[in-house]
């Protein structure tokens, strides 16, 4: 068994079973990558607090048989959503979470990706009301050019249908 640390930023959890979550990450040193956190649902679980969508977070993960990861230890640094969020706020959080677990696949390192992904998060709850969809989309076209796709957004838009991304 092997353990690793990183900062990471919660996009996804799906719950499973009585009281476990499966969560999607995206790691500054790993990339995106799906781990368990056991037991994270009962009422006294330390991890809870920690765990919530869209938060910054530094992470303990345990590599166990199979090459499954654990969550053993988190600490949240900051939520990357405001306080008191309204409805537009939350619904482009999601779909940028959303967009990020669909395009990246794999665990793979890239630091520019990482600056991108954390960097439009933040900016993300300073957007007003209304501007949302010109920041998703502004958001969506960056994704893609640090992907490999360039400023042709129609051939990644056909690449990534062939594999059911979009």
């Amino acid at each position: 068994m092997a353990a690793y640390q990183t900062n990471a930023i919660i996009l996804k959890r799906e719950d499973i079973f009585e009281a476990d979550r499966i969560y999607h990450l995206y790691t500054e040193d790993f990339g995106r990558v799906r781990t368990l956190a056991g037991s994270v649902r009962k009422i006294n679980s330390k991890l809870a607090g920690h765990l919530e969508p869209f938060n910054l977070i530094w992470v303990e993960l345990m590599s166990k048989k199979g090459g499954d990861l654990f969550i053993t230890t988190a600490l949240s640094e900051h939520s990357l959503l405001p306080q008191n969020p309204l409805p537009p706020q939350i619904t482009l959080f999601t779909k940028m979470a959303d967009f990020s677990v669909r395009m990246l696949k794999e665990p793979q390192k890239d630091g520019a990706l990482w600056n991108f992904i954390l960097g439009n998060f933040i900016n993300a709850g300073k957007v007003e009301s209304g501007s949302g969809d010109k920041f998703l989309s502004d958001f969506k076209s960056g994704f893609i050019k640090l992907m490999g796709f360039g400023d042709n957004w129609q051939e990644a838009r056909y690449y990534l249908d062939d594999f059911g991304v979009l």
